[in-house]
């Protein structure tokens, strides 16, 4: 039943790769160091077995073949919406199943207040465990985020956890 369910799982992550490769932009990360032309951050970004992929609205996601985890970093415009940091975290979680908060904390990321969150749910049948930051800045909310399967998740947190603690604003950046 476990080799079963990980086929799934594998499959399941196998579509995502598929679809990006379709709809996938270029993307430019030099020195191992990312920062979207668009957005006032970067990040540095391990060479330790993570692909970059482009799937859509996403800044940039990141998957790894052999823990089949992913790492997503995304920026959002919240101008003249009202809602908490934490409604903005919830926002992320839309349509998971069976959610179990594990975490919920504010940190602080580059001297930014931010929201952390653990949890465990479920998304098309597959049992995921995902660690996110919402962090607010301005009138930009920006969500880091790493998800894998329960199974695997501890395999990969240390390379999305150096990359929360890498995680900087620019210094044009109007941070608030």
């Amino acid at each position: 039943m476990g080799c079963f369910r990980n086929k799934k799982i594998i499959g399941w992550l196998s579509i995502v790769i598929f679809l990006c490769i379709l709809g996938c932009s270029p993307l430019e990360i030099q020195r191992g160091v990312f920062s979207p032309p668009d957005e006032k951050y970067m990040v540095h970004i391990p060479n330790s077995g993570w692909e970059p992929i482009k799937l859509g609205k996403e800044d940039l996601a990141l998957w790894h073949t052999q823990y089949h985890a992913t790492i997503a970093f995304i920026s959002s415009n919240v101008k003249g919406k009202k809602g908490s940091l934490e409604a903005l975290d919830n926002q992320l979680f839309i349509g998971m199943k069976h959610k179990r908060i594990v975490l919920k904390d504010f940190v602080l990321v580059d001297n930014q207040r931010a929201m952390h969150t653990i949890l465990t749910c479920e998304l098309d049948n597959h049992e995921l465990k995902i660690d996110s930051y919402a962090i607010q800045s301005g009138d930009r909310v920006y969500d880091l985020v790493y998800w894998a399967s329960s199974d695997s998740f501890n395999r990969a947190l240390g390379d999305f956890e150096n990359i929360v603690k890498s995680f900087k604003f620019s210094n044009y950046h109007g941070a608030s």
